[in-house]
């Protein structure tokens, strides 16, 4: 880690505390939350406590006063990447007020589908519909007032498992209900989830690793619920054929969180860092971090102002 994921993060910040997808590429919220929350997992020198603060203050001051996080600096519109903002900030004290307003953001940002035209609309065209899942449950979108999809409602989940309970008020209690009440209604027929919809047409859809592992990871407060046992089994089954260095790390985080480490598949993304074998990608290694790390802490819930 020291040498291979932890170094590349600290060398390719940029001077205003945040980091772009790649080196030299300008700074944005994704990137720059992934980093930071894999250095405060890691956080093993004085020189990784540095790069953290420097972030900490990119993100502040790349807040916008409705209390969200644009996905790029030259926007000026909230966006999905509020939950990982927030799951950054989360535990610094200095920062508590910026993500309780982020939060606050989170749990009022509807998608298109929670909407009343679309309720209306939806009375209508009941007998059309082209998939299965139940619309009355809904989460988060990657665009403001388009559909809910499940890897945005997955991070939302997370960030808000995450943050200290005194914060969970009735309103976000029954966002965080339906949320995951979306997720295992959208699971497909098989296990795992796909971006969007389980089943179009009548043909079953097919479960990718990325979305597989996000849905798991919000739901890991319900580790006996059939959905996730099953989902969990086609991960399992996967393990073997994945090749790609993100879906590795990914697929161990799910492994990790579920009290199910994999040696062999740590090795596996070890030896590809170790041997360049990758595309260094921020949010990538981050994950790679993430992944290696023996705590687990950035999935754990947070005290109220405390680190």
């Amino acid at each position: 880690m020291e040498n291979t994921c932890l170094r590349f993060l600290l060398d390719t910040q940029n001077e205003d505390g945040g980091w772009g997808f790649h080196t030299g590429s300008t700074s944005r919220a994704e990137p720059t939350a992934w980093a930071v929350v894999a250095l405060v997992e890691w956080a093993s020198t004085q020189a990784h406590k540095d790069a953290a603060f420097r972030a900490f203050h990119f993100l502040d001051a790349a807040q916008l006063p409705d209390g969200s996080w644009p996905t790029s600096p030259a926007l000026r519109e909230g966006s999905w990447v509020t939950s990982l903002a927030c799951l950054a900030l989360l535990g610094q004290n200095e920062f508590s007020g910026k993500v309780k307003r982020g939060f606050g953001w989170l749990c009022k940002d509807l998608p298109g589908e929670a909407g009343l035209l679309h309720r209306i609309v939806r009375l209508f065209v009941a007998r059309k519909k082209v998939g299965t899942q139940n619309e009355s449950y809904f989460g988060w979108s990657w665009t403001i007032g388009t559909a809910s999809w499940v890897e945005p409602t997955s991070y939302a989940i997370i960030s808000m498992r995450a943050t200290p309970p005194e914060w969970m008020s009735a309103t976000a209690k029954r966002r965080l209900r339906i949320g995951e009440a979306m997720l295992f209604d959208r699971m497909c027929p098989g296990g795992g989830w796909n971006c969007g919809n389980p089943m179009v047409y009548g043909v079953p859809g097919e479960p990718q690793v990325s979305s597989s592992v996000w849905a798991l990871l919000a739901l890991r407060e319900h580790p006996q619920r059939p959905e996730v046992q099953k989902s969990l089994a086609w991960l399992q089954g996967e393990l073997n054929s994945i090749r790609s260095p993100a879906s590795l790390a990914l697929a161990i985080m799910a492994m990790n969180a579920y009290g199910r480490p994999h040696p062999l598949l740590a090795e596996s993304l070890q030896t590809k860092y170790e041997q360049d074998e990758i595309l260094w990608d921020v949010p990538e290694v981050a994950w790679a971090a993430l992944a290696l790390s023996s705590t687990q802490n950035w999935l754990k819930q947070k005290s109220n102002g405390k680190s």
